[in-house]
């Protein structure tokens, strides 16, 4: 028995944000907040470092990095409420009945309380009868909520699984803050079903530990008491700046990486591949991995211009934009995603 991704979902806020929220004068800033903000390529002269610095010469002087658009969820929409939402759309997508699903896993970027919301996003859905279970690589999540969902399907532990995905962060983005134009608000979900014609072809996933302190939640240096003790406000910052500088450079390395280690996986070379589906921390990222592995660029949608960064949530996005630009019905895709703590994560996946 194999597994296959039966249907897609996604939720958007309704409030748009244009770059005219901005003051004319906003810049991209100094220092660590600038890690959320700036690219630079690697020195060591190779394929991907040349494609990363003809990239970001684009981007000089441009505090929006190419998104004219972000979607912003009001201050009333839960993380739980919005999953909810984009699984309902996914499961009408797989014409699946809510009750049928039997694991529900459930990741939320900013989530509404600090225990599990799964249990939650599973009652709003309807999925009555489902085990709920919060799983956590941050933007990596809907990676490897999809090999989990397809261990368990081969396994013969579940039939059906539903994987949710929210990304509310502009609520953690003051609007000075130089990367808050760059961060953007979705929920998106995926319904993974048993198929006796196997859909996801292979999975691959890899945890870098040593950059644990790269990327994460943090107060201000002078007062950086641990998230369970009084103190200031949180925001997305580094522990390890270096490692974050480092980690934003190798990103389209790490994407081609990954993606031809679940290609082999699969038994069919890069070249079978009609769709690169990647997280989109910058505009031509996709792109990138996509000429990285010699693929042509158009292979790689991306909606950053209109969405901007998405976190776990862009990988689905992006499918799904694919999904709907794609003439023919059955095409292969390389899903790709990286998440703090690090964690990188591809699936080759087939669509009949």
């Amino acid at each position: 028995m194999g597994a296959t991704i039966l249907g897609l979902g996604q939720w958007l806020p309704e409030t748009v944000r244009g770059n005219d929220a901005w003051p004319a004068d906003f810049g991209r800033g100094t220092g660590e907040a600038e890690l959320l903000s700036d690219v630079t390529a690697g020195e060591s002269g190779d394929a991907c470092d040349r494609i990363v610095a003809r990239h970001v010469a684009t981007e000089h002087g441009d505090p929006f990095l190419g998104s004219r658009f972000r979607r912003v969820a009001d201050d009333a929409m839960t993380a739980c409420e919005a999953e909810a939402l984009a699984a309902r759309k996914a499961l009408a997508d797989a014409r699946v009945d809510a009750r049928d699903v039997d694991i529900l896993l459930s990741w939320a970027a900013v989530p509404d309380h600090v225990h599990s919301g799964a249990p939650q996003v599973a009652h709003l859905a309807g999925a009555s009868r489902a085990l709920a279970i919060t799983v956590d690589a941050a933007c990596a999540s809907a990676l490897t909520q999809l090999i989990l969902a397809s261990a368990l399907i081969k396994s013969g532990e579940a039939r059906i699984v539903l994987l949710t995905q929210s990304h509310l962060l502009t609520r953690a983005f003051p609007l000075g803050h130089p990367a808050s134009p760059n961060i953007g608000d979705a929920a998106t979900a995926i319904v993974v079903s048993a198929s006796s014609q196997p859909g996801i072809l292979s999975t691959f996933g890899i945890s870098h530990g040593e950059h644990y302190n790269a990327i994460g939640w943090r107060r201000s240096k002078e007062n950086d008491t641990p998230w369970h003790q009084p103190g200031g406000p949180m925001y997305v910052g580094s522990y390890k700046p270096e490692s974050a500088r480092q980690l934003i450079q190798d990103t389209v390395r790490y994407g081609a990486d990954t993606v031809r280690d679940a290609v082999a996986r699969a038994g069919i070379s890069v070249a079978d591949l009609d769709v690169v589906a990647s997280v989109q921390p910058r505009r031509w990222v996709p792109g990138a991995i996509a000429e990285a592995l010699g693929l042509p660029e158009a292979r790689a949608p991306q909606t950053f211009e209109d969405l901007a960064h998405l976190g776990g949530c862009g990988v689905v996005t992006n499918l799904i934009a694919a999904r709907e630009r794609v003439s023919s019905r059955s095409f292969v895709a390389a899903l790709y995603a990286q998440g703090a703590g690090f964690t990188r994560a591809a699936a080759v996946v087939r669509f009949a």
